[in-house]
């Protein structure tokens, strides 16, 4: 356990490094120069002379190299940086932004395991057509109806002709319902069938034949052995799907006007705001790193003879 520890925390430094250094060009390539928009949106007249000083201020004159390094000992110092656009640390406004987030995707993803761990779950354990063409029916309209159409259908119904709920921005826990909702349809869909197709796999092995034949109660070795060993292949898709959520449901928050990290990133991109640009990469590959190897290690407790989500 330690030699994988260390391993895969090696592997996730690296992996961290190359993602932060590779957007840290990419950005500068992007067409367009953020010294120019940031004199724009001041309004002034500038001067060859001001756009070299600004420039020469922000240190774009620098190598690149030179840049990144500059970038990487004010990180080590936990200095994000200021924002180009509101001129706010960049490290309290992707707070603010993340805590948004995490409102409308915790909820959202919650929501989505309540739906779908008893359905999934019910639909393996039971042979009546009846259930499955239920659950088939609902995992089907969460895959096949995009979220922000559930949300503006929502909005029509409970916001604006029921007046129950706001119909955008971010103003208490009413605020969160519909974002939320329309988020957990589309994920339940996902869960409900894999659940289902990875239980029933397990049902169908070998080892619980040979509890059957022992006489342990059906009960048991569905709980105990095949939901378990099913877990494993959930849990990739739900560190993948944390990971997603990570970076914001930018669709969902710009539908809702919801001050989430993921639009918070579009005006960042749209405004060439380098420095918030490299944070939010900065967290968000940190997390999906974070989540991606506590994943690994718990899959790793849930079945020993894997080796690093390997046989």
């Amino acid at each position: 356990m330690g030699r994988l520890l260390i391993r895969q925390a090696g592997e996730a430094f690296l992996f961290l490094f190359l993602m932060t250094f590779g957007s840290f060009a990419l950005v500068r390539l992007l067409p367009g120069d953020p010294v120019l928009t940031l004199l724009n949106v001041d309004e002034l007249s500038a001067t060859p002379e001001q756009i070299q000083d600004v420039r020469e201020n922000l240190g774009f004159d620098k190598p690149l190299y030179t840049q990144y390094t500059d970038w990487l000992i004010s990180i080590s110092r936990l200095d994000f940086g200021e924002s180009f656009m509101t001129g706010r640390p960049v490290f309290s406004m992707l707070q603010d932004s993340y805590q948004a987030t995490f409102e409308i995707a915790g909820t959202g993803l919650l929501l989505a395991l309540l739906l779908a761990l008893p359905l999934g779950t019910w639909s393996a354990y039971s042979n009546h057509p009846a259930v499955r063409f239920f659950t088939d029916i609902v995992s089907l309209l969460g895959a096949a109806v995009p979220s922000f159409w559930i949300g503006l259908i929502l909005t029509d119904w409970f916001a604006v002709r029921l007046v129950w709920l706001p119909v955008m921005g971010r103003d208490g826990i009413e605020s969160v319902i519909l974002p939320a909702v329309s988020l957990s349809l589309a994920l339940a869909s996902v869960y409900i069938q894999l659940l289902r197709i990875n239980i029933q796999k397990e049902l169908a092995k070998d080892y619980i034949q040979i509890a059957r034949a022992r006489g342990i109660a059906e009960k048991t070795i569905f709980w105990k052995y095949a939901v378990r060993g099913s877990l494993p292949p959930v849990l990739a898709v739900f560190t993948l799907t944390l990971g997603s959520l990570a970076g914001g449901v930018v669709i969902l928050e710009v539908v809702f006007s919801y001050p989430g990290v993921g639009k918070l990133m579009v005006e960042a991109v749209l405004q060439r705001d380098y420095p918030l640009i490299q944070g939010y990469i900065l967290l968000t590959t940190g997390i999906i790193v974070t989540l991606n190897l506590l994943m690994r290690l718990l899959t790793q407790c849930l079945r020993p003879e894997w080796k690093g989500g390997r046989l």
